[in-house]
């Protein structure tokens, strides 16, 4: 791949990302760099002068250097994935063009330090098409990863820790996260950095629930969802521990009795209720008493959309790496910035 290749390549993706089309580049420009061009530059057709090159940079927001960074990642979609209906063209080109730059920018590292992660997990040994394989998997997982039935402290590191690489992106309310494949498939898993932590742990779990669980191809796409969220609640808070607390089959739960399980085990009210559901322990009748009330009574309803898990919901691995390569002076301050995202590192420089 040629430089104006990917000064194209790279022109475009930072384009779109911004959610901008080449008129309003243009405008930003303040008509310093015309649509026709913008689009000869796209196509790799033509590269910039200097200062061409510099206005286009300032424009969307972007390093010099950035345009010309070498094309490294080819992301590749699970066979059942579903497009996210509810978000508008540029959002989904602008989701994707930000998740090709992370995920460049994760596995690069990587390749600076010499780690080679890989996920060889497999599962393929159950075949999913109900509830029960749903809990033979989560056994099976609970089991390989020394999980127990406790609370699981943070989703994101246990995941990282066995080989599923984690960005957060900044992306509209309408997108919940997805599973992606990057080369040699190695998964990363997307998340919405906006969310609840508790929004955010299930669905961690739930679009990896998508790239490890083998589905029946009996399965309709909305069977498939609502396998990975039973999946999602049953590894967050599992059948066994709702039994242990609540029995068998209850005529009345106390909301105190839920709200510390929530607290504990990091799932939402709204989700525990689901759970108590799907298990039989609670009844209908019951759940549809629940719903209703929540929608009648405001203050009910902010108590149980409100995030209180006490626990942390973050990624580690990748600003470990960073600053290990930036004490081992593998990269300069100015990259590990720009990687993390940040405008300043602070350290103490043992001289």
């Amino acid at each position: 791949m040629d430089y104006k290749e990917i000064f194209g390549r790279r022109l475009k993706s930072a384009r779109l990302m911004k959610k901008l089309t080449m008129d309003e580049l243009s405008r930003r420009t303040n008509g310093e760099v015309g649509k026709p061009n913008i689009s000869k530059y796209e196509a790799g057709k033509m590269m910039p002068s200097s200062k061409v090159h510099i206005a286009l940079a300032k424009a969307l927001g972007m390093d010099f250097d950035y345009f010309f960074r070498p094309v490294t990642v080819q992301i590749t979609r699970p066979a059942d994935y579903r497009k996210k209906s509810k978000l508008s063209k540029g959002d989904e080109n602008a989701i994707n063009e930000e998740v090709k730059d992370k995920a460049e920018r994760y596995l690069e590292i990587e390749d600076t330090l010499g780690i080679s992660m890989k996920f060889d997990y497999d599962l393929s040994d159950i075949v999913v098409s109900n509830r029960n394989d749903v809990k033979r998997v989560v056994a099976r997982i609970r089991k390989d990863w020394n999980l127990g039935l406790g609370p699981l402290s943070n989703i994101i590191d246990i995941l990282e820790a066995h080989g599923v690489r984690v960005i957060e992106i900044e992306a509209p309310d309408e997108f919940d996260g997805m599973c992606i494949f990057v080369g040699e498939k190695k998964p990363v898993l997307v998340l919405n950095k906006h969310y609840t932590i508790e929004r955010k742990r299930f669905n961690a779990l739930h679009e990896f629930g998508h790239s490890v669980m083998r589905m029946s191809d009996s399965l309709s796409q909305k069977e498939k969802e609502s396998l990975c969220h039973y999946f999602a609640g049953e590894l967050l808070l599992s059948s066994e521990v709702l039994c242990e607390v609540f029995g068998m089959r209850v005529k009345k739960v106390f909301l105190n009795e839920v709200g510390r399980l929530q607290t504990q085990f990091g799932i939402s009210i709204d989700a525990i209720f689901h759970r108590l559901k799907d298990e039989h322990i609670l009844n209908d009748a019951l759940y549809t008493q629940f719903c209703i009330k929540q929608n009648m009574d405001s203050r009910l309803k902010r108590w149980a959309k409100t995030s209180t898990y006490l626990g942390e919901e973050t990624s580690y691995r990748l600003s470990r790496m960073v600053y290990r390569a930036l004490a081992e002076n593998l990269i300069s301050e100015e990259k590990a910035n720009e990687i993390l995202g940040t405008n300043e590192i602070s350290y103490i420089d043992n001289k």
